[in-house]
């Protein structure tokens, strides 16, 4: 089988990006290893920049296809106290707000699109072999039989244990564990189903993102003991973090749907991005801190920029190098940011209350911090996290 573009991998990254290509008249295929996609605990909010750029895909119909519904509130609470509503659109002349989404149903949702745009869909299919031979070859167990892929181009889109970066001679690189992310599918959250609800405590935050049919995703960002903790006893531990986060009720007939589950924060990425004929994107380019939920819009941005070069450059080398460079940049941006935000959320202590107070004097007369502020809003693009952003960010560039 010949193709211009192998994609190995069909969950959001790498669909997004067979949408793209194939919905430009490019040969795709897609290796997708699972029959069928499950639930886990994965990220299933989507930033506002990252609609923008699903926007771009012309995605925005798979993102109804998967149910994903917009929530125009972002509601605070203190000591369990709902605060003031921040509301998105005040800020935003497009008005583009958070969405929320079921990650089984996007990714199912995503491949379809690709499918029906003419991408070629192998799943469920494993890749056992890579070479470079005349182009990039793959060697696919598929049900039908092996099957041998020749393309212009193969696309690492295989997860944060990507397969795909042995075949560039990458390394797997890791920032050390700060705290630890956990989440859990509940139904029956007595939570208004419009506003993202984010109840902030000393040593941590708690998430509650509403989806159709009476869900809600929960996140806990907590230290890492206290993941353990909580994790000891699964959804009811769970549960019970939350319900004593949030007001009254909010979590009384609340049933869980999924798996309870911590994982360590620390970013994930790849030491190298492309080479021998492979690119990668999504996760196994780079898979930021989950407490920051900008998976899925890195996603998104991957598919769109990665798109855009190949379709606008002849030479793929030089597009995929264009990529490389993008990316690299960005992820450093979203993984400097997720690092400082971590530090105002999760520690305890004199130092850190003293931190916490310097940045919300400094917001009165800088809400927007250069940009790291508003990053979920805007996008890390154009953004660059050094050590003068750093300052600006946590108000160390004003008198005390």
């Amino acid at each position: 089988m010949v193709s211009d573009v192998a994609i190995v991998g069909g969950g959001v990254a790498g669909a997004a990006l067979g949408a793209r290509l194939a919905g430009a008249g490019l040969g795709v295929v897609i290796a997708e290893r699972e029959a069928r996609f499950r639930d886990r605990v994965r990220g299933e909010g989507i930033h506002p920049w990252g609609v923008r750029e699903a926007a771009r895909l012309g995605l925005l119909p798979a993102l109804g296809d998967a149910g994903a519904q917009e929530l125009p509130l972002w509601q605070p609470y203190e000591d369990r106290v709902p605060a003031e509503p921040y509301r998105w659109a005040d800020d935003d002349p497009d008005g583009v707000a958070e969405w929320s989404v079921g990650h089984p149903a996007l990714q199912e949702a995503s491949l379809a699109c690709a499918e029906r745009r003419g991408a070629r869909v192998l799943r469920p299919a494993q890749v056992v072999g890579y070479r470079r031979s005349d182009g990039s070859v793959l060697t696919i167990e598929h049900q039908a039989g092996p099957v041998e892929i020749r393309a212009r181009l193969v696309v690492g889109a295989d997860g944060r244990r990507s397969v795909a970066r042995r075949w560039i001679g990458a390394e797997t690189e890791r920032d050390p564990v700060h705290h630890a992310v956990g989440g859990c599918l509940f139904a029956g959250a007595a939570v208004d189903p419009e506003r993202a609800h984010d109840a902030t405590f000393p040593g941590g935050r708690a998430l509650l993102f509403p989806q159709r049919g009476d869900l809600a995703r929960a996140y806990l960002i907590v230290t890492d003991a206290e993941g353990k903790r909580i994790g000891r006893d699964g959804a009811a531990g769970f549960r019970a973090a939350l319900a004593a986060r949030f007001p009254d009720g909010a979590l009384h007939g609340a049933e869980a749907r999924g798996p309870a589950a911590f994982f360590p924060n620390a970013d994930v990425w790849s030491s190298r991005l492309a080479g021998a004929g492979v690119v990668l994107v999504g996760d196994a380019a780079g898979a930021n801190d989950p407490s920051l939920g900008q998976g899925l819009s890195l996603a998104f941005w991957d598919a769109r920029v990665l798109g855009d070069l190949l379709g606008a450059e002849r030479d793929w080398e030089l597009a995929t190098r264009a990529f490389t460079e993008a990316r690299a940049r960005v992820f450093d941006t979203v993984r400097q940011h997720a690092r400082w935000t971590g530090s105002l959320v999760v520690d305890e202590g004199p130092e850190a209350d003293a931190r916490r107070d310097r940045v919300a004097r400094a917001r009165e007369t800088d809400p927007g911090a250069g940009g790291f502020a508003s990053i979920i809003a805007r996008g890390p693009e154009g953004l660059v996290a050094d050590e003068d952003a750093r300052r600006r960010f946590f108000g160390e560039d004003r008198a005390a």
